[in-house]
């Protein structure tokens, strides 16, 4: 049973067409696998019911729960429980656990079900009636928000109909009904009066739109709630501007406001957080739709202080470096990684929590690709168990490694595909079919001499490109040259072609002051059609 592709959210989403909560596509079951295919496969290995192996990776699930809150720790724990038989039952106890923190009764009976059906042992603390008990106090709670909601519009108090509105979708939230949640959090953007009230409104979309995987609506709004933040510091700046050029100087003493500082500090404070936040969202959603270079600028921005203290219901610093290297790689020049990751001092702090991924980095750099591939496959069964990197994981190895199969054969005219296939971690005929590939691509400019197994730079004849480009030259110059000859031809023989519209302007009433405008002619040449002025053929004439 896989329970990561069957998230319910309430009785509602049914009706709902929307993609699984957290699902791999496809009806295959594949086994994790170093091996690589061609090129022209961009479609992701794993895909069905895969399983990974994660015994020689050292890899613990305390990582997941210590690391991550809330519906976002549930939902990568089922996931582990799916694709990982080592952690399958303690994944699943787990999550059970969690669940009971939540108004999650739909998944709490799926899991539920599953361990008894496996046998198993459950918990000694877990309590036989949470279902019902959980089941019970949501409904009261959410005819006691209802009730609350509608004598807010009674009263037609909009703030208290906003916060109606937002309550009641935090409720959904926690039950896992998007769909509804998402309903209350628009319906509450007709009652937002300040920036601050439609930032938060786009907040709660994103998010719920988010745990949906709907995308594009997570672009959509955390682009608006971008807008409302800049919004909101134009004013602060506009506003503290004014106040400072119309106030008289006063003493010290009784202008400082202590309280005043602390609130404008906690302020911009939040704005930074909300800032980092919404980065994350983006990059997100950018590597889901396959953008990996802006998913990676987006990854970049995001502060290492927030993303450490503030964001557990949402990624962890680990997991944030780790989606910036493989875009980054994938992407970005060397000069780029360097300037922007290696030596960034926000970054460096990420990597320190990672130091596979930061002698990833390091080696590619250094173009140490031996031991960079070898690091990346060591990693690749953990990344495997990553539900918003799995889809895009072959894809994003493949381009990392004709990008150091690119650099590696840049300085040579010939090189031994042996010594390549040694290199960069992979078989002669592997090798051989990715060469194919990037030299049908156009990506190598080289040849393949099969039978010796090596690669030859494809001989460029700069002889013979001169003569291609002398060749193109001349014939421009003939056509200008025969336009040329053409329009002194027709200029001498006194032909032309009248513009009646300007004819007719000018023997108009309205215009007996400009009698003397000269009259236009049509004139043919090589390159197009031309007007000039009667005095310009003039002129022209008596110069000849």
């Amino acid at each position: 049973m896989n329970l990561s592709r069957n998230f319910e959210s309430g009785s509602h989403n049914q009706q709902m067409d929307v993609q699984n909560i957290v699902s791999s596509s496809g009806d295959t079951n594949n086994n994790l696998s170093t091996s690589h295919s061609n090129g022209n496969s961009t479609a992701s290995s794993y895909e069905g019911n895969y399983q990974v192996n994660v015994s020689a990776t050292g890899f613990e699930l305390d990582t997941i729960t210590s690391s991550y809150t809330g519906l976002m720790r549930i939902y990568r724990l089922l996931y582990i429980a799916d694709h990982c038989p080592a952690l399958h039952n303690e994944a699943l106890l787990a999550s059970l656990k969690y669940i009971q923190e939540t108004h999650f009764t739909s998944i709490y009976k799926q899991v539920l079900d599953e361990l008894k059906k496996q046998n198993i042992p459950l918990p000694n603390d877990l309590d036989p009636n949470w279902y019902e008990k959980t089941q019970r106090g949501y409904t009261q709670k959410l005819e006691k928000l209802d009730t609350d909601l509608r004598n807010f519009r009674t009263n037609s108090i909009k703030d208290s109909i906003r916060r109606g509105h937002d309550d009641l979708g935090d409720h959904y939230l926690d039950a896992g009904d998007f769909f509804n949640a998402i309903r209350c959090y628009v319906r509450s953007r007709d009652y937002c009066v300040t920036p601050r009230h439609m930032i938060t409104m786009c907040m709660n979309v994103i998010k719920a739109s988010f745990y949906m995987q709907n995308w594009s609506n997570v672009l959509s709004y955390v682009s608006k709630a971008e807008q409302a933040i800049e919004s909101l510091e134009s004013t602060a700046k506009s506003s503290a501007t004014t106040t400072t050029t119309t106030t008289t100087p006063i003493p010290t003493s009784s202008v400082v406001n202590p309280m005043e500082i602390s609130t404008t500090n906690a302020m911009i404070a939040s704005d930074a957080i909300l800032a980092s936040r919404l980065k994350v969202y983006a990059g997100i959603a950018e590597l889901a739709t396959k953008r990996y270079k802006l998913a990676a600028r987006h990854f970049l921005g995001v502060s290492f202080e927030h993303c450490s203290n503030y964001f557990q219901d949402l990624i962890s610093p680990q997991t944030l470096i780790q989606y910036v290297c493989l875009c980054s790689l994938a992407t970005f020049e060397r000069s780029e990684l360097h300037r922007l990751i290696i030596m960034s001092p926000n970054m460096k702090q990420y990597l320190e929590l990672e130091p596979s991924v930061r002698d990833i980095l390091l080696k590619f750099y250094e173009t140490s690709y031996s031991t960079c591939l070898a690091l990346m496959s060591q990693i690749e069964p953990i990344l495997a168990l990553d539900q918003y990197l799995v889809p895009h994981l072959r894809t994003l190895y493949y381009e990392i490694r004709h990008r150091i199969i690119i650099t590696y054969f840049l300085p040579y005219k010939n090189a031994s595909m042996t010594i390549m296939a040694t290199q960069l971690n992979t078989t002669l005929d592997d090798l051989e079919d990715e060469l194919v590939n990037l030299i049908r691509l156009g990506k190598i400019k080289a040849r393949i001499d099969s039978k010796n197994k090596i690669l030859y730079v494809a001989d460029t004849d700069q002889r013979w490109h001169a003569y291609q480009h002398a060749l193109t030259i001349t014939k421009q110059s003939e056509k200008i040259t025969r336009a040329l000859l053409l329009r002194s031809a027709i200029i001498k023989a006194n032909l032309c072609v009248k513009d009646d519209s300007i004819s007719s302007a000018t023997r108009s009433p309205n215009n007996n002051n400009n009698m003397n405008v000269p009259r236009r002619h049509y004139v043919p040449t090589g390159q197009g059609n031309m007007m000039i002025d009667e005095g310009e053929l003039s002129d022209d004439a008596a110069m000849n």
